[in-house]
């Protein structure tokens, strides 16, 4: 059984909107004071920054036309992203999140349906490795096939992890019943759990190709040993129908 990180997000979007998105203390909601909330929008900035310039860096263009942010939480990256492109469209599945984001009173506008494309650039950061990627490899079939023809894909997801965050391996009869015991073990966890998956990198390339994004590149990420990628892939060919 697939734990519904869904009810996960929407009960931290209840209590921590800021941490949940970018979890160090002074984002916690008992810590947050105006400088703190200003820092958070303002890291959103460089992140956008960053993303922009791989996007230069592959594709010798900037981003333009309409824009979705998969995952946008409380608005971090989706207000940046507005200083590329004309629209920006944020999708998440957390109330509390998207109120807040709401509450700036920003740029880009914000929903709880994954809206129709096409657009010109999707998104995705520090997002897909908090979802099962039995669930997170479907959300990316529906993400891609709303990619424009020459469009960009910006996907960031995790690949492996160190073995300080590996549980110890089960012995003696539990090896053979370690799976289950894992499901049993996530499923106990306190509603509001942050977790981590790891990609399966062959799938989520598999996936892009079908969609027709087959000009890519890609650069290493490392979130305190969870290690992953940026993805960077342009749709230059027709969805594969195989």
């Amino acid at each position: 059984m697939v734990r519904d990180t869904d009810a996960d997000w929407r009960a931290i979007g209840r209590s921590q909107p800021f941490w949940g998105v970018v979890s160090q203390d002074e984002y916690r909601a008992e810590n947050l004071t105006e400088a703190n909330v200003e820092a958070f929008y303002l890291s959103g900035i460089a992140d956008a920054a960053d993303i922009v310039r791989r996007i230069k860096a592959a594709t010798g263009e900037q981003p333009r036309g309409r824009a979705l942010d998969f995952g946008c939480g409380a608005g971090r990256l989706a207000e940046a992203m507005a200083a590329y492109v004309d629209r920006v469209t944020g999708y998440d599945v957390s109330p509390g999140m998207l109120e807040t984001a709401r509450s700036r009173g920003g740029r880009a506008s914000y929903v709880d349906a994954l809206p129709d494309g096409p657009f010109d650039w999707i998104n995705s950061y520090i997002v897909f490795q908090h979802i099962p990627p039995e669930r997170g490899l479907l959300l990316m079939e529906q993400l891609f096939a709303r990619l424009s023809p020459g469009g960009v894909v910006t996907l960031q997801v995790t690949v492996w992890r160190e073995a300080r965050h590996e549980p110890p391996p089960p012995t003696g009869w539990r090896k053979w019943l370690g799976p289950l015991l894992r499901a049993a073990r996530v499923a106990r966890l306190k509603r509001g759990t942050i977790l981590m998956h790891d990609y399966d990198l062959s799938a989520v390339v598999r996936l892009l190709n079908r969609a027709g994004v087959e000009d890519l590149t890609l650069s290493a990420t490392d979130h305190d040993g969870h290690h992953g990628v940026i993805l960077i892939g342009r749709k230059t060919a027709p969805p594969s129908i195989s």
